[in-house]
Order: structure tokens, then sequence, then C-alpha cells
């Protein structure tokens, strides 16, 4: 009986402990990353994803795990656009009821030049309105702040936000 308290005791502190620990400190991993890279497949195969470590802190006051990573770049064809950084909350209790589990997206990009952006967005959705667009954008930066909320079924909130800074923006009608 006592061997039996002494394990149930020292089960009950390691918990605690590991608790603690992704709470405050969190993890560091890698072991996502190639789940994450399929599921932008799925969205668009010519779409591809490269991750460095994400860090993953426990929640448990909203029992979810806040998951990060910082410089991610996406790439199509030869066209890459660096991001800042991405964050985004995963709610356990959807994950454990097989749900969609995604609570938020943040996406935060780093000085992007607007006409390496559009030349990238053509790539995906060929629009004659950004073949234009494209044309009469000589130079210029933007930096934009994504806020994406997701409901039970993955569909985006319209609560989303997206801000964003232009600077020296050169656009030429002629």
């Amino acid at each position: 009986m006592k061997i039996i308290f002494r394990l149930i005791f020292f089960l009950l502190i390691t918990v605690i402990f590991l608790l603690g620990y992704m709470t405050f400190f969190g993890l560091e991993t890698k072991k996502f990353n190639n789940q994450i890279i399929k599921k932008i497949k799925d969205i668009n195969n010519g779409l591809d994803l490269e991750l460095k470590e994400i860090k993953l802190i426990f929640d448990p006051l909203s029992f979810s795990i806040n998951a990060k990573t910082i410089g991610p770049k996406l790439k199509i064809k030869n066209k890459i656009i660096e991001i800042e950084n991405v964050k985004t909350q995963v709610s356990l209790r959807s994950l454990i009821n097989d749900k969609f589990s995604l609570e938020n997206l943040e996406i935060y990009s780093k000085p992007l030049k607007i006409k390496d952006l559009i030349s990238f967005i053509r790539t995906i959705n060929n629009a004659s309105e950004l073949y234009v667009l494209e044309k009469i954008v000589r130079e210029g930066y933007l930096i934009t702040d994504i806020k994406i909320d997701f409901d039970d079924k993955g569909k985006i909130k319209n609560n989303y936000s997206i801000n964003g800074l232009v600077k020296d923006i050169k656009i030429d009608f002629l």
C-alpha cells in the first residue's frame, strides 16, 4: 500500500512539473513541420512552406496550446515570401474530439517588396487586375499584420483584421 501511494505521489509530482515546464518554458520542436507542410500542399499543391522550429506553450486556463514559429517562408515556383512570425492557438478539447482545432491565426510579415508580393499572388491567382497592378507599381514596401479567428468548422469568422503599412511606394500610371 505504501508503494502505491509513493508511486501515485511520484506520478503526480512528475505531471505537475511537466505541466509547469510546458506552461512557463514550453517546448521547441520540428516534429509537426511535415504535417503542417502537407496541409499547405492540400490547399495548393504548388505552394511550399519552409518552417523552422515551432515553440509550443501550454495554456492551462483555456486548455490549449499556443504555437509560434519565427521566420517561415512561403515559396511557389521561384517566388518567395518571408514572414516574420506566425502564431496560433490550438484547442486541446477540439483536438481530442477530432474537430477543427485552430482557434485563431496571427501572421506578421517582414517588409515585403510590393512588386514581389503582387508577383507571388499572381502565381496563385492570375487575375488581370493583378497584372495591371504589377505593371503600374514601380517600388515600395508593405508590412502586414493579419489576425484571423476560426469557428468550430474551420470557417473564417467575419471579425478578421488585416493591418498594414505601405512605405516608399512609387506608382507609374503611364
